[in-house]
């Protein structure tokens, strides 16, 4: 462990993520008679000292779920996830989702919260521009009953009919509470359509984060500058790089996981992550209406600083991460910090990440909002 801790700070100051251990989950394993995989989402319940997985399984492995779960850690600190029943997420009138392709508006679950106030699950749906599937924010009960809906920002929503909004597979991807539980974060995995080309090998894009209250209304939004896509492994080969979870710090710093795929043969994919410390008080706020060459000038994005790379995990473990949460004290940490790989249903395994996050501890919010009284350039 010594080694690790040294290998994660890679410099003279202190680590502030320090890597406890990992465990994986077999490809093959099945709960309720469902298949396990998908994993784009991750919260913990301290009440019941109870974890929630979301899968993003478009309805060919099972309908649209979540899974309980447990992690503990042994005396050394090595974490064992065990996954619990399923619970079938159910729409407005009581039905299940459909699957993708049939009748109806099925769900893409690529983040999950649970409510601080009423301990409600909170899912999101990343929607699809080219099957014309809106992205939509819900909740639901620990039965999997709906609850109610957000009101999901139109300047973010896909929007068929024009050169705007979230794109094909590369929209809502990461949701966050404030700490307060006041607000939401909402993050896109990739610049909307407006706002100029996804990341390709050696550029970067700016893409949106954006605070909204608890009815959906915007507080106020930011432009999140994403890394380049790696090289692609062949001539033709798909690459992407993208947003993939955040989590709130305080009013105005950020986690953001950012992840990049390559495509190496037919469906598989070599991938690499950064998980970025991100200060919002000197961005500039959005007109959320207009595309970024419309900003007032100069727009300045939000400032970001690596905390973790592919490089400094053990190797073999890089790997599609797409979700990440708080967690309690485990392995000898105060607070712990879970990263969650999405297997793509692919045929590998489901990994999670644990680390102690003592020093990244979120502070208490004072609810202002990120950037309220902050110098905008």
């Amino acid at each position: 462990m010594l080694a690790l801790a040294l290998l994660l700070c890679g410099c003279a100051q202190p680590a502030q993520l320090r890597l406890i251990g990992m465990h994986q989950l077999a490809p093959d394993l099945r709960v309720d008679g469902t298949l396990v995989g998908g994993i784009s989402g991750i919260d913990y319940d301290a009440a019941r000292d109870e974890w929630w997985l979301a899968s993003d399984d478009r309805g060919q492995h099972g309908p649209a779920r979540l899974y309980r779960a447990r992690i503990v850690a042994d005396a050394a600190g090595a974490p064992t996830v065990a996954p619990g029943g399923a619970v079938v997420l159910r729409q407005p009138d009581g039905a299940r989702y459909p699957a993708w392709g049939a009748p109806g508006v099925p769900a893409d679950i690529e983040a999950l919260r649970i409510d601080p106030r009423d301990r409600s699950l909170w899912f999101a749906s990343e929607g699809d521009r080219q099957a014309g599937v809106p992205s939509f924010v819900r909740r639901a009960g620990f039965d999997g009953r709906h609850l109610g809906e957000l009101a999901y920002p139109a300047a973010l929503q896909i929007r068929p009919g024009c050169e705007c909004g979230g794109r094909s597979n590369l929209g809502l991807e990461g949701m966050a509470f404030t700490p307060d539980g006041e607000r939401l974060w909402l993050a896109m995995e990739a610049p909307p359509l407006q706002d100029g080309a996804a990341p390709a090998p050696g550029q970067g894009a700016l893409t949106r984060i954006t605070l909204v209250t608890r009815a959906g209304a915007i507080v106020a939004q930011y432009a999140y500058p994403l890394d380049g896509a790696p090289a692609p492994a062949y001539d033709g080969g798909f690459v992407d790089n993208g947003l993939s979870e955040i989590l709130a710090l305080d009013d105005t710093r950020l986690l953001v996981l950012e992840r990049a795929g390559r495509q190496i043969e037919g469906r598989h994919f070599s991938f690499d992550i950064r998980l970025y410390e991100v200060d919002l008080a000197h961005a500039s706020r959005l007109d959320p209406d207009a595309p970024l060459a419309r900003q007032p000038h100069p727009l300045r994005a939000a400032h970001k600083r690596l905390l973790i790379d592919s490089a400094r995990l053990p190797q073999g473990w890089s790997d599609n991460y797409e979700a990440m949460a708080w967690g309690p004290a485990l392995g000898g940490a105060a607070r712990t910090l879970v990263i969650a790989s999405d297997n793509n249903f692919n045929g590998g395994p489901t990994r999670f990440l644990l680390f102690d996050a003592g020093t990244l501890k979120a502070g208490a919010g004072a609810g202002a909002g990120a950037g309220e009284g902050a110098r905008h350039e």
